[in-house]
This record gives structure tokens, C-alpha cells and sequence, in this order.
């Protein structure tokens, strides 16, 4: 079923219906005005013409106050039964009547009808004539009532005092012509509906036809057109704007038809480019992926290469360090007292051997210190190196740190403070290599500090403990605050600045305290110095257990 013809259809259908009906309504109620107003006037242009015959005949004798003569007249008129003539007094009085039973009363006992009173009332208030269509009895009336006025010729019986006598009253049975009028109206009335139901019929067919059938068609392809079938033509016929309006729709789908035929092809390209760039990526996550497989490896080899070359370094390294106090020693006992007080080449050569010998035992130290960073580094990387988890004291940490790197700040000419708290700060780690990392901070202070000093402040946290190495030197620009935790990375020109160091520390220092639940964080402004924080946790690591770095 088409909900079209249940909705649209139905609509239409009852508005013309009930705009049927409502003009019916108007026209009817029109009619029975017209009705009453046209009976009016045919009973009143007959009543006037009785009136003026009885008021003719009755003049007369009223006028020469023949009383006699004047009842005569109206007992004349006894035998026309469908009319009642009366005559009153100024106060409703019946003085002469054609209805004997009427005489001496008042008119309101013999027409008792309320709309009659209020045409008598108004009838002897002032001089007028009067006339309606009253119902008294279940039976139809023509009503009229003149005034009569008190004429100079009526003086000489009634006086002038009073300017109205009475009224006189007409009272006419109409039924005979209401019931032809009535007939003929409901005759008339009938004849409208069935010409007016002609008509609805008529017009709810055309609009039926010309209209709510075509709409139905073009809703029911255009809901087939929604559903995707792109070869509806719309044809409903005819030269109207429905006819137009399928003109267009025919255009739009078409167009339609068209634009998903291009978006057809757009899609097929698509799909080969999103096909392409899939094989594209997929080829390029492998060479990534091969690429940090290399990376690693290569990262592992390194690793692997600087801890055996360090290990190698470090057996010789040690033996050549050795010698070279052993041979500084005794060239210092044994040699140089001979060369003493002489001016010749052995003397000269003496004291050069003597200036040179320190210069290699201070960069064979240096060296072997490289070694040692660099061996812990790979350790800490490679996640062999072993921690002695035990209760310690970190501020005793921090103290045998400062006391460390005392002798490089006076060197300096800078001033070193430990700012310790009241009390111990207890936490659970490997006491060596904390002392280790802090003097990796404190080394890094000082070398990049020119002026000014450094200082070390040990606090409690609420998961542990944390220490700020705070110096007054040159500061880090934002930029370089995460490269400076890189392996081998130092910040400044390496041909004209380059400060002593290998860059190794805070790498140290960072892997330590990770490997005690914590971390190295810096805060710097540049030109107002730097302040490198380690925290760990309360608990550390677990005693005795390997503990990988990173």
C-alpha cells in the first residue's frame, strides 16, 4: 500500500470535503435568512394591502365616533378566520375586535408571545408601523401593528391631550403559505446539496487524476531511485508543473547516474593508490624494521667492542701505569741525586726524565679512568652489572663525593658545600656506585663552572631521597638539556672550549640511579647555572640481584 494516498491524498480529500460542507452551511444558512426576510415581504405587501381595506372601512365611523357603526365594521370581517383584527386603548385594551371573546381584554391575554408584546409597547410608545413572522400556538403569524395617532378629527371625542390613542392589530394566519414556502425551500435546498455533491464528486476525481495519482507515481520511482536504481525515468504526462518537475528529476538522476559513475573510477584509482602506498609502507616498515635490527646490532657490537677492548686496555694499561710509578720512584732515589751539581748532558737529561715522568703516570691515571667508565658504562648497558643492594646512608654517599672532587674545585678556586640534613636519610642501594654517580655530577659541575662554586644538598623525598648538585656556571640551553645524557656527548666547540672530561658521566650517573628506582633530572637557565637532582627510591633493587641500566 502507498502511504502517499493514505496521507497526501486523504488530506486534500477532506479539505475540500469539509470546505464543502462549510460553503453548504453558509449557503443554507443564507437561503433560510432569505427565506424568512422574502416571506416577510410577501405576507407584508398582502397584509398591507388588508390593512389599508380595514382601516378604510373602519375610518369612518371612527371618526364621526359613530361607535355602533364601527363595531358593525368589524363584526364584518367575523368571517374571515385566518385573520384577527383588533383595536386597543393607550393601554393594550381590546375596544373593538372581529372576535367577540376578545372585547374588554387586554391584548397580552389573547397574543401571549413575547416578541408581540415588545412590538405593541414600542407601537404605543411612538407612532410607527410594525410588522414580524411570530409563531403563537405551534402555528405561523404575520403580526402587524400600526399606531393611531390622535388626529384633529378625533379631538372631539378622545381630546388632544393625548398624541396616541392605541394601535391597531392584524393578526394573520400564514401556514398555508409557510407550508408552500417551506416546501419550496426544502425543495430548493435539496436540488443545492446534490448539485453541490455533483460537484465535490467531480472535483475530488480530478484531483485525483491530475494530481495525488501523478504524485504517487513520481514518490513511488523516486523511492526506487533512493534505493539505487539509477534507470527510472520519470514520465507522468501532461504539460504542468508536475510534468516539469519530472523533466528535472529525469535530469537529476542522469546526473546522479553520472557522478557515481566518476566516483566509480575515482574509487578504482583509489583503491589502486591506497593498494600501492600499502605495499609502498609495508616495503618501507621492513627496511625500518631491518634498518633498528642493524641499529641494535650494531649497538651490541659496539657495546660488546668497547667493553673487550676495555678489558683488554685495562690489564696492560695497568702494568704500564705501575712501571711508570715504580720507575718515577726510583729514578727519584737513585738517579737524580747523582745528577745533582752537574752542568753536563746527563744532568740536563736527568731533569727532563724527572719533568716528563709524572706527565705519564697523570694521563696513564687518566686513561685508566676512561677505561673504568667505559668498562662500567657497558656493563650497566648490557645489564651485567651487579649492585650490592644493602641499607646505607645516602648522605654519607654524598659526603664521601664531595670529598672525592674537594681537591679539582680548590684547584679551581671554586668553593664546594655539602648542605646535609639533621639526621641520616636511610634508603636501600649500592652505596659504592651511588657515591660513584654523585661524584660523576660533582666532576661535571666543576668542570663546566669558572667561577663562583657548587653545592650538594642531600633531602628526603616522599619515595626515597634525592640529591641537587647546584653550580653557578654557564647553564644549558633548553635544546641541549637531552643530548648532554648521551654517550661521549659534550656541549661547547671540541677545538677551543672542550672541557676535561669524556663525556660518560651523567650517562653513569643516569644508569645508576635508574637502576635504583630512580633518575637524573636537570634544570637550567643559561648564564645562571645548572642544578642536576638523582632521586631514588627508599627500597631499591632487590640485594644481591644483576640490574640492567636502561
Amino acid at each position: 500500500m502507498n502511504p502517499f494516498r493514505h496521507s497526501l491524498g486523504v488530506k486534500i480529500a477532506t479539505s475540500v470535503f469539509v470546505s464543502a460542507i462549510l460553503v453548504y452551511a453558509g449557503i443554507v444558512a443564507v437561503d433560510v435568512n432569505w427565506f424568512r426576510d422574502n416571506l416577510l415581504v410577501e405576507l407584508k405587501s398582502a397584509s398591507d394591502f388588508s390593512a389599508e381595506l380595514l382601516q378604510m372601512a373602519v375610518e369612518e365611523p371612527m371618526r364621526k365616533g359613530d361607535d355602533a357603526a364601527t363595531r358593525r365594521q368589524f363584526e364584518s370581517l367575523a368571517p374571515y378566520g385566518h385573520v384577527s383584527l383588533y383595536m386597543t386603548d393607550h393601554k393594550g385594551e381590546i375596544t373593538y375586535s372581529n372576535r367577540k371573546e376578545a372585547l374588554r381584554r387586554h391584548i397580552a391575554e389573547v397574543i401571549p408571545d413575547g416578541a408581540f408584546a415588545d412590538m405593541l409597547r414600542q407601537s404605543l410608545a411612538s407612532p410607527q408601523g410594525r410588522s414580524d413572522l411570530l409563531h403563537i400556538g405551534g402555528e405561523p403569524y404575520f403580526a402587524e401593528i400600526k399606531t393611531v395617532a390622535n388626529a384633529p378629527s378625533c379631538h372631539h371625542c378622545h381630546g388632544s391631550s393625548r398624541p396616541i390613542l392605541g394601535a391597531v392589530v392584524m393578526l394573520q394566519n400564514v401556514s398555508e403559505q409557510h407550508t408552500r414556502l417551506k416546501q419550496f425551500h426544502l425543495e430548493r435546498t435539496i436540488f443545492l446539496l446534490l448539485g453541490l455533491t455533483a460537484l465535490l464528486a467531480a472535483v475530488l476525481a480530478y484531483i485525483h487524476r491530475a494530481f495525488i495519482t501523478r504524485v504517487a507515481t513520481i514518490t513511488r520511482k523516486t523511492g526506487e531511485v533512493t534505493a539505487g536504481n539509477l534507470e527510472i525515468r520519470f514520465d507522468v504526462g501532461g504539460s504542468d508543473e508536475l510534468s516539469r518537475l519530472c523533466h528535472h528529476l529525469n535530469a537529476l538522476v542522469a546526473g546522479r547516474k553520472r557522478a557515481e559513475g566518476r566516483l566509480a573510477d575515482l574509487n578504482r584509482g583509489l583503491e589502486a593508490q591506497v593498494e600501492q602506498r600499502t605495499r609502498d609502507l609495508a616495503r618501507q616498515a621492513a627496511e625500518l624494521e631491518e634498518a633498528n635490527r642493524r641499529l641494535r646490532e650494531r649497538e651490541r657490537l659496539k657495546t660488546v667492542f668497547l667493553s673487550t677492548v676495555s678489558h683488554e686496555f685495562k690489564t696492560p694499561l695497568t702494568s704500564v701505569l705501575g712501571f711508570a710509578r715504580l720507575i718515577a720512584r726510583r729514578f727519584r732515589r737513585d738517579v737524580l741525586p747523582q745528577a745533582s751539581g752537574r752542568s753536563d748532558d746527563f744532568a740536563r737529561s736527568a731533569a727532563q726524565i724527572a719533568a716528563n715522568l709524572p706527565v705519564m703516570v697523570q694521563e696513564a691515571e687518566r686513561l685508566s679512568g676512561l677505561v673504568d667508565k667505559v668498562i662500567d658504562l657497558s656493563d650497566l648497558e648490557s645489564g651485567s652489572a651487579s649492585f650490592d643492594m644493602a641499607p646505607m646512608d645516602m648522605e654519607q654517599a654524598a659526603h664521601q663525593a664531595v670529598e672525592a672532587v674537594r681537591p679539582a674545585a680548590a684547584a679551581k678556586g671554586l668553593s664546594l658545600t655539602l648542605e646535609a640534613m639533621d639526621g641520616s636519610c636511610p634508603v636501600t642501594g649500592d652505596a659504592r656506585r651511588l657515591a660513584s654517580a654523585l661524584k660523576h655530577l660533582l666532576d661535571n659541575a666543576v668542570a663546566f663552572t669558572s667561577q663562583g662554586g657548587v653545592t650538594c644538598r642531600v633531602r628526603r623525598t616522599e619515595t626515597g631521597a634525592a640529591v641537587d648538585v647546584t653550580d653557578t656556571g654557564r647553564g644549558i640551553a633548553p635544546d641541549d638539556q637531552k643530548a648532554i645524557f648521551e654517550t661521549f656527548r659534550q656541549l661547547g666547540d671540541h677545538l677551543t672550549d672542550k672541557p676535561g672530561g669524556t663525556g660518560l658521566g651523567l650517562a653513569i650517573a643516569r644508569a645508576v640511579a635508574r637502576a635504583h628506582g630512580g633518575q637524573v633530572t636537570v634544570q637550567s637557565t643559561p648564564g645562571q647555572g645548572s642544578t642536576f637532582t638523582l632521586s631514588v627510591a627508599a627500597s631499591g633493587s632487590q640485594p644481591g640481584h644483576n640490574v640492567a641500566a636502561s
